[in-house]
């Protein structure tokens, strides 16, 4: 039967077979030799780690900037505040409204437009400040929806991009656990198929006659 590799075998047993039946000479390797082996892997290592946390902090300030980078959606009271538009519809495109709904809803569209303006005219208002007050405030809106739908839409292609990033990194992942799966499984067939050629060979050169 083929031997099972031992993780606490003995330093001779690890030496190669010719060595330890006495055919060749005993090769040792350098402090030296060691030592720069030590530090390479070592370098490789720290280097590995360093571009992982450089992607990783990447990963993490494109996602900040983008959680910062929020669009709020503000009242239209506050759209017209903020625009310094007047709140009290006694001055506003909305007095015209006040009067519209005062009227009798049966009056023809004519009647109810002549009945407005006359309303207005009694009450001393400069219906054309109205009529530039509800212009001015049409403005403001589409002013406010536009910059509103630009900066949401670029919300949302800064998010697309990310997620488009996440998973290409999460592609790529899956690349490297599926190859080293395949290492994996590659190399432990080749192990046992050495084992047991190398097992064989010591049998057969250790095995006592049969009695």
């Amino acid at each position: 039967m083929a031997k099972k590799l031992n993780s606490e075998t003995n330093v001779s047993d690890k030496k190669p077979l010719l060595e330890r039946l006495g055919l060749i000479e005993p090769v040792t390797k350098s402090d030296d030799d060691a030592d720069q082996l030590d530090f390479m892997d070592t370098d490789v290592a720290i280097t590995s780690e360093v571009r992982i946390v450089n992607e990783n902090n990447d990963t993490n300030d494109n996602q900040d900037r983008v959680e910062k980078n929020t669009v709020e959606k503000l009242p239209i009271k506050d759209v017209y505040r903020k625009s310094g538009l007047e709140a009290k519809e006694t001055n506003t495109v909305y007095l015209i409204e006040s009067f519209l709904k005062a009227l009798p809803a049966n009056l023809p569209s004519d009647v109810k437009r002549q009945s407005i303006i006359n309303l207005i005219s009694a009450s001393h208002i400069d219906i054309i400040l109205l009529l530039k007050d509800g212009n001015r405030r049409l403005e403001v809106l589409n002013k406010y929806f536009e910059d509103f739908s630009n900066n949401v839409s670029e919300l949302i292609s800064s998010n697309e991009k990310q997620i488009r990033k996440l998973n290409e990194r999460i592609a790529y992942h899956n690349r490297i656990i599926e190859e080293k799966k395949k290492m994996k499984e590659d190399l432990k067939s080749e192990i046992e198929y050495e084992v047991q050629k190398i097992s064989g060979i010591i049998e057969f050169i250790e095995n006592k006659p049969k009695q």
